[in-house]
């Protein structure tokens, strides 16, 4: 059986950086006030900016699936695969932009690809462990090249 390697990788962060001060502008307000465990809580995660696929006004400035082809769309310019020979796409993600398609349909229209073999994977924590599970398997099995 063939050996299976990731070649290379991509990523897509939305808009710019949001730090704790700002993060209700984009979130909103609960009864126009500012949360009183906001504080607490951004103390024990300790994270300190955060990326938001939205607007001041609580607009969405790109979708589920755009961010994924943003993602992936970086990833051949560092390896030898070029999109129109791209033979599987397999996603995951917690939630969709909508209940149908499934999600690997939506990206796979993003995309600047041939038509390929898609597989979608939903869950909470585990879908893109499931993703690059199934890809790994398609490649190991020879019934895909990449």
């Amino acid at each position: 059986m063939p050996e299976v390697f990731i070649n290379s990788i991509g990523t897509f962060l939305p808009n710019n950086a949001i730090d704790n001060e700002e993060m209700e502008d984009f979130l909103g307000r609960i009864n126009g006030k500012e949360s009183r465990i906001k504080k607490r809580i951004l103390d024990q995660n300790g994270i300190k900016l955060r990326y938001y696929a939205l607007d001041r006004k609580q607009q969405s400035t790109h979708s589920n699936a755009q961010m994924a082809s943003l993602a992936a769309n970086a990833a051949p310019g560092r390896s030898a695969i070029v999109p129109e020979d791209v033979q599987l796409i397999s996603v995951g993600t917690t939630q969709g932009d909508l209940p149908v398609p499934g999600f690997a349909s939506m990206v796979h229209g993003e995309l600047a690809t041939s038509p390929c073999e898609l597989a979608s994977f939903q869950s909470v924590c585990a879908s893109g462990m499931m993703a690059i599970k199934a890809g790994f398997c398609q490649i190991k099995a020879r019934e895909k090249d990449n």
